[in-house]
């Protein structure tokens, strides 16, 4: 018997493969025929259309000839997280606030496995606009500051291993695909507290990122050259001010 078995007897698998269908829904389409879902989660075809039929019966998806869709109550999967971390009551607020101050959108987010988790956002009035990430969005772990950062809240050991198990996924010319080089600006960051990137995910887009807590942090992206050095200066000490304040509303313990 192995080690895990114990645990293992206390997993449900079916509900397990229903949630890797509702999963398969990741915002990369709008809608998934059961062919995309079984190539999706791995599953065969007719397990894959036990779940789509549940969760449909359930309300969580919508059924239109061979498509299948996320309804808007999916949602409240959400809102339970976010209620009790007060993202909408404490955070929010914050966030709004010095965005407004510093002209520039502000990114809360957190760790999902091998990405980042878009927790809260928010746009500055006549700020730069959105690039189109959005509450629950996930980013790429290792090509944002968003996400180095998140990394440099981590044992520094085992980062070594983690980084060598991860896909390093070219994402511009600028993309770093050395684990070597990665773990360097990782060490960098964990060393000044920030993280700073240069279009290593979208071309052009430069992205800076302060840690309020090892599992949550705050950034910004604006577009190379629009600010110069003491505009990135003014930046961060916006985001360090915003982080700061966040961690004395206590809303975001536990994430």
């Amino acid at each position: 018997m192995s080690a895990t078995a114990p645990q293992d007897r206390n997993i449900a698998a079916t509900f397990a493969k229903g949630m890797a269908v509702l999963e398969a829904f990741d915002g990369q389409a709008p809608a998934l025929t059961l062919a995309d879902i079984a190539r999706i989660t791995g599953q065969d075809r007719a397990t894959a259309r036990r779940g789509a039929l549940t969760l449909v019966h359930l309300g969580y998806l919508r059924q239109d000839g061979r498509q299948f869709s996320l309804t808007p109550k999916v949602l409240t999967l959400a809102g339970g997280f976010l209620q009790a971390h007060r993202i909408g009551r404490q955070v929010q607020p914050v966030l709004n606030r010095h965005a407004a101050a510093l002209g520039r959108e502000i990114t809360l987010a957190t760790r999902d496995e091998d990405h980042v988790l878009l927790l809260a956002q928010s746009t500055a009035h006549g700020g730069p606009v959105s690039y189109g990430f959005t509450q629950g969005s996930r980013l790429p772990l290792i090509h944002t500051s968003l996400g180095r950062m998140l990394l440099a809240g981590e044992d520094a050991q085992g980062l070594e291993a983690r980084l060598a198990a991860m896909p390093l996924t070219r994402h511009t010319e600028q993309s770093l695909t050395d684990p070597a080089a990665i773990a360097a600006r990782i060490a960098e960051a964990r060393q000044t507290g920030f993280c700073f990137t240069d279009s290593e995910f979208e071309p052009g887009i430069t992205g800076l990122a302060v840690a309020i807590a090892p599992n949550v942090v705050l950034g910004s992206s604006v577009p190379r050259g629009r600010d110069g050095p003491e505009g990135i200066d003014a930046l961060l000490r916006g985001l360090q001010a915003c982080a700061s304040e966040l961690r004395q509303t206590g809303a975001l313990c536990g994430v």
